[in-house]
């Protein structure tokens, strides 16, 4: 049997071992094996040195950005407090002198048009005016005469008060004569007309704590 021989390039191309290849060994069997290379370890601490000082740039940062904020809410504090300072020291005094006590009463000769009372005679004199003239009520005025007077009724009152133009204004001065006496000046003022005077006596008294009209003449 023929024993063929295959071309090396041959054997290249179909994966094998060229005849002979595994005896011519004389080159290397001498030379050692040459150990792999470690890989190059980094140095794990050189990162963590670089975090450390970004950490403490940060930290610095931050606490020279509060210091400064404080410091300038302190610097406005202070300077508010300075105007207001300024301000109190040249605010203007404020006058406290207490104001002068009114009088204790009106002047009794005074023309009055006020609503009176029935404190007093002259107080149930003014009333009764008022009545007259601005309430226009003949039941008011009968109200505020004594039961027994010659005064008309309510009603004929009544009937006087509307002959009187709305909008009449009056003003009447009273002066003391006597007790229970007094000296009446009304003065009657209608409208578009010049004002009247009517001078008259009224007799007022005194029931039960209270004082009435009795008499006008």
């Amino acid at each position: 049997m023929t024993n063929t021989r295959r071309h090396p390039a041959v054997i290249d191309l179909l994966g094998g071992t060229p005849h002979g290849a595994g005896a011519d060994t004389t080159g290397t069997a001498g030379t050692p094996p040459m150990s792999p290379k470690l890989p190059r370890t980094k140095d794990s601490r050189s990162p963590r040195l670089r975090y450390v000082a970004a950490l403490i740039v940060v930290i610095a940062l931050l606490g020279w950005f509060v210091l400064r904020l404080l410091s300038g809410n302190d610097e406005r504090a202070q300077e508010r407090i300075a105007d207001e300072t300024d301000t109190s020291e040249t605010a203007p005094t404020l006058d406290v002198t207490p104001p002068a006590p009114a009088a204790a009463e009106t002047d009794p000769t005074a023309c009055r048009t006020d609503p009176g009372d029935q404190k007093s005679g002259a107080g149930v004199i003014a009333a009764f005016e008022h009545a007259y003239y601005v309430t226009r009520s003949g039941t008011a005025v009968r109200e505020l005469t004594t039961p027994d007077t010659s005064l008309p009724s309510k009603e004929k009152i009544q009937a006087g008060i509307d002959t009187v133009p709305t909008g009449t204004t009056h003003c009447v001065r009273i002066t003391p004569i006597s007790a229970g006496i007094y000296s009446v000046a009304l003065t009657e003022m209608r409208p578009g007309q010049p004002p009247a005077q009517f001078p008259q006596t009224i007799t007022a008294k005194e029931l039960d704590g209270r004082w009435f009209v009795e008499v006008i003449n």
